[in-house]
């Protein structure tokens, strides 16, 4: 136990411990001759260890509510020298910081928390520099939105990117500590300093790493034992390396502060840090202030630390007993299917109206007991309570764990059991002796921002997901041991967040109320005809028709061949189809008749040979609603081909395939390096690698560039971000199957509403276009779309109207962002997979580029290898499966006979990994481009930009922004996965499913070459 960790802790200093012990000694034998005051009762100490005989260091709270049950609820304990009382059970601890709050709020002076703080900041100050501080820190916090509806927003948009986060591991398992820490840190940071930091942001990893590593070591014992005999300090290596964590994160902090006095503008404070350097400004002739830098530091160190740790660790403690408990997390599940929306997140107001969901939440608290003694306290004065006389200066422990599991407050304070906190009708009761924030004077100044957490964190998980053990766990195996530090963190452990889909819930109530409603034998007559009527449209068709369609499995009534589909892959259902049916089969979604056209041979024959017939874009009800038949993908006719021979056109005029935009490309280079530079070899995420090619875009739609930290910029690209998603989604493949039954769902609205805010930005510049366009300045596609309107505005039919215009400009922010960034993204992951190809890449950018030079788009046919290895990297990812087509007129194709309007899909995927075509389709093999002598080779069967009249008309920018950015990227960088992960770890297997196909968040570190 105690001793020996104390003898671990002395090591081989002998001579100086029977010196402390003889000093001890004295103190113990003249200390109880000469009694001034009368300390509760408690273990008779020994000389030099106290008490350390009968207490546990690795867990000193169960050791004090054992010694409780012998000494009474009030008790004296000695840490070595270090004499402490030990108040436990509710009612003590009420009385003390409730009742004589003056005589039990002062902080205890505690040596390792002196050293950190030298008695600065909010939590280990004293006398009136805490009560300033925190009289200061409690309305800067209320006047940032705590406890108001701008921070729920700030905390709901946290947990829309932990919920992306969470939806990139496909339900397989993973560790929640650290992303838990990131959007709960993220939430303070919000506050404290005006912004949120990445997931993947190497400083705020290392930030939390260093803050993880104090809250453990804080708790151990040989920190402890540094308490206790802070003299022998030198010999406690936990200690020095808290201090050094401690010091990493002031530096930190400093150099955030310094930014922020550069940037300090009093009309607009962004956070704490801002309106700490306000006060200091009003009374910076004041020749005693306390707002000065230390004040500033350790308070915002305190917030910071205290922010990050108690919430994420109290989520992760909630989804354990998730785990753990199913039968309690499906009734959380059950009551927010009453009353949330489908679609939406839960919010405060909904927490009056799910009673049980909260007394889950409090019971998690009450269960984890996180801080389970407090922090502690001591007496100001010489203190007369219950009976006893307290010295001044002594260190009062308020065992809050002892009142959390308090027998006379709990029924069965040693089991989870939410309905500590409901009353026999199921209405949330509150309980007094539930103080996990403490109480008084010294209680947690983020109550309210933590409770708000908690609610929107533990609820919003728990909307979007099922949280199960991993495969080969059983809910018994989960262990609920603490693992003890400064807080009582869950041991290690995986979770599976599997998506949970309430629309499913919803559906099946909507759907018990229509049965219900159709009790009425007319109604019932009807729904039979219409079944009936759905059954002849299946088995009949166009049976009695002059149309012949291709094979395909039989559909069932309603759903037709949705059984045989996965929406979240349905190239590889395909693929799979097309082994029985051959490569041209017939699929019906719902009541959706589709042709699916697979392998280079037909889809080549259908998209080329017969180019008019399959040239037009079916009704699809999402595209419908967003651009009602406008715009270049989704229009049909003379709209078509006018808009789509105009962007041509423009886009060529304004560089497109033309040195003029390589120009660009090759500033929009040196700009990406000189961010991944800043990153210092440190990891990052791959997403950051979508700022160069999507600023390609905006330069060519907008005129110019964005800075990468510009708001316009990161909302547009959080906006495509979603939509993209959200376009992958099933549920909205499902409205486009059944758009009659939109009522029952929300994701097409969500995306209504995401795409209706990107319009918002895309008018403004159309606005700002129309105010100084001349056909002299014309410098991007807008101000071409908005020329081209202005000179027909006497037109009467012109089809450059505004809503074709906006239409347009949609569909190459859409288009034009997504895919080229996606790639790059592949193609930066491939080469961390395969090293060796990597290299040879850049052996030959260094035999064919100049030193000092960029490789420039011409330099790709003196490049074999590397032209090949990017043509593979597009063959490989097979980035976006297929894009619908409809028969334009009736038409006869390989001995079928298709009617008019009839939908095509040609499957792009079963083309790139055709077996006929490739010689190893499921494997990244560059040779697939390249012959014997390894000279770059065409392959007919190389159609990543489709084929035909309706190919991609940004393809030849795509090419060169492909090249360019990839090319100079290996000439400045070697990209490597992050430390801990081998190559073999990389997962290229199972891409995330959104309207393309992306590879999963991973991290790379770039390396700087010689």
């Amino acid at each position: 136990m105690a001793i020996q960790s104390l003898l671990q802790y002395m090591g081989s200093s002998s001579l100086l411990c029977w010196a402390a012990g003889l000093v001890a000694l004295l103190y113990f034998l003249t200390s109880s001759k000469k009694p001034v005051c009368s300390l509760p009762p408690g273990p008779r100490p020994l000389p030099l260890i106290g008490n350390l005989n009968v207490v546990d260091l690795k867990k000193p709270f169960q050791s004090l509510t054992e010694l409780s049950k012998i000494y009474g609820n009030v008790f004296t304990v000695h840490f070595g020298p270090r004499k402490a009382v030990v108040l436990a059970g509710y009612e003590t601890i009420k009385d003390a910081l409730l009742n004589h709050a003056e005589e039990f709020g002062e902080r205890a002076e505690i040596p390792i928390f002196r050293k950190m703080t030298q008695g600065n900041g909010i939590a280990f100050s004293h006398g009136e520099l805490w009560k300033t501080m925190r009289r200061f820190t409690l309305s800067t916090l209320r006047d940032f939105g705590m406890g108001k509806r701008t921070i729920e927003i700030r905390i709901l948009e946290e947990v829309n990117s932990l919920i992306k986060y969470f939806e990139s591991y496909h339900g397989k398992p993973f560790d929640t500590k650290m992303i838990l820490n990131n959007a709960v840190s993220n939430v303070i940071c919000s506050i404290l300093f005006g912004e949120r930091f990445e997931y993947d942001n190497p400083v705020f990893l290392t930030l939390l790493k260093l803050l993880n590593e104090n809250t453990k070591l804080l708790g151990s014992p040989m920190v402890l034992l540094y308490n206790f005999y802070p003299s022998l300090g030198f010999l406690s290596g936990a200690s020095k390396t808290v201090l050094q964590n401690v010091s990493e994160l002031n530096a930190f902090l400093q150099k955030l502060f310094q930014e922020h006095k550069e940037e300090f503008n009093e009309n607009n404070l962004t956070g704490f840090v801002d309106a700490f350097l306000m006060k200091q400004q009003q009374e910076f002739k004041k020749s005693h202030t306390m707002f000065n830098n230390e004040s500033l530091l350790f308070s915002t160190l305190d917030l910071f630390a205290a922010g990050t740790e108690t919430t994420s660790t109290t989520v992760r403690w909630g989804l354990l007993l998730m785990m753990k408990y199913p039968e309690i997390q499906r009734k959380i599940q059950e009551e927010m299917n009453q009353v949330i929306e489908p679609g939406e997140l839960p919010k405060l107001e909904d927490r009056k109206k799910m009673p049980y969901t909260d007394a889950v939440i409090h019971e998690i608290q009450r269960f984890a007991n996180i801080v389970p003694m407090g922090v502690s306290r001591s007496t100001p004065t010489n203190v007369n309570f219950q009976g006893y006389v307290i010295p001044k200066g002594t260190e009062i422990i308020p065992l809050l764990t002892s009142a959390l599991n308090d027998e006379l407050h709990w029924k069965t304070p040693d089991q989870f059991n939410p309905s500590h906190f409901l009353d026999a009708d199921g209405n949330f009761i509150r309980r007094e002796a539930f103080i996990p924030f403490s109480i008084g004077r010294r209680a947690c100044v983020g109550e309210g921002l933590a409770k708000m957490e908690l609610f929107l964190f533990f609820a919003g998980l728990l909307r979007k997901f099922v949280f199960q053990t991993p495969p080969g766990v059983d809910k018994s195996d989960l262990d609920l041991t603490a693992d003890v530090g400064f807080t009582l963190n869950p041991m290690p452990h995986l979770v599976c967040a599997v998506p949970y889909e309430p629309e499913k819930q919803i559906i099946t109530k909507k759907m018990s109320f229509l049965i219900s409603f159709i009790s009425d034998p007319a109604l019932i007559c009807l729904l039979c005809a219409a079944v009936l009527l759905a059954g002849l449209y299946f088995s009949t068709g166009y049976k009695n028709s002059a149309f012949k369609f291709p094979p395909g499995p039989t559909p069932l009534p309603i759903i037709g061949n949705l059984h045989l589909v996965d929406l979240r892959r349905q190239d590889k259902s395909i693929m799979k189809l097309a082994e029985k049916y051959g490569p041209i089969f017939t699929l019906h979604f719902g009541f959706q008749k589709v042709v699916v056209l697979t392998g280079y041979e037909v889809v080549r024959e259908a998209l080329v040979n017969y180019t008019e017939e399959f040239v037009d874009r079916p009704s699809i009800p999402i595209f419908d609603q967003i651009q009602n038949g406008n715009g270049l993908f989704f229009s049909i006719g003379d709209l078509w081909r006018t808009t789509r021979r105009f962007t041509v056109s423009s886009m060529r005029n304004l560089g497109m395939g033309k040195k003029m935009i390589e120009g660009r490309i090759f500033e929009e280079l040196h700009f990406l390096i000189e961010m991944i530079k800043s990153f210092k070899g440190e990891p990052f995420s791959l997403t950051s690698f979508n700022c160069a090619p999507i600023n390609i875009t905006f330069i060519m739609l907008f005129g110019d560039r964005f800075d990468y930290k510009d708001p316009t910029f990161l909302t547009l690209l959080k906006l495509i971000d979603e939509i993209m998603i959200l376009l992958g989604s099933p549920y909205l493949n499902y409205f486009n199957f059944y758009p009659f039954l939109g009522f029952l769902f929300k994701t097409h609205k969500i995306m209504l509403g995401k795409i209706e805010d990107v319009r918002v930005i895309l008018r403004q510049y159309m606005k700002a276009s129309r105010e100084d366009i001349n056909e002299n300045s014309v410098r991007s596609y807008i101000d071409a779309l908005i020329f081209r309107q202005q000179e027909e505005k006497n037109k009467k039919d012109s089809l450059f109207h505004d809503d074709n215009l906006i239409a347009s400009i949609l569909d190459l922010v859409m288009a034009g962002t997504e895919t080229i960034a996606t790639t790059l993204q592949w193609a930066i992951l491939l080469m961390m997979k395969y090293p060796e190809i990597q290299k040879k890449v850049q052996e030959e950018i260094g035999r064919t580029v100049k030193a000092g030079s960029w490789a420039t788009y011409e330099d790709r046919k003196n490049m074999p290898f590397t032209n090949a290895v990017l043509h593979e990297v597009q063959r490989f990812i097979t980035l976006l499966p297929h894009v619908p087509r409809c028969t334009a007129v009736d038409t006869h194709f390989r001995g079928y006979f298709l009617p008019k309007g009839i939908i095509v899909i040609p499957s792009l995927t079963s083309v790139l990994l055709d077996k006929t075509q490739w010689e190893t389709p499921h494997q990244f093999n560059p040779n697939h481009f390249l012959d014997a002598e390894g000279n770059f080779v065409k392959r007919e069967a190389f159609l990543p930009f489709s084929t035909g009249r309706r190919n991609c008309i940004g393809e030849s920018l795509a090419k060169m922004e492909l090249f360019v950015f990839f090319v100079g990227l290996l000439q400045t960088f070697t990209f490597q996965p992050q430390p801990g992960v081998s190559e073999s770890d990389l997962d290229l297997t199972v891409p995330q499913t959104t309207f393309t196909l992306r590879p999963q968040p991973q991290a790379t570190c770039a390396v700087p070459r010689e």
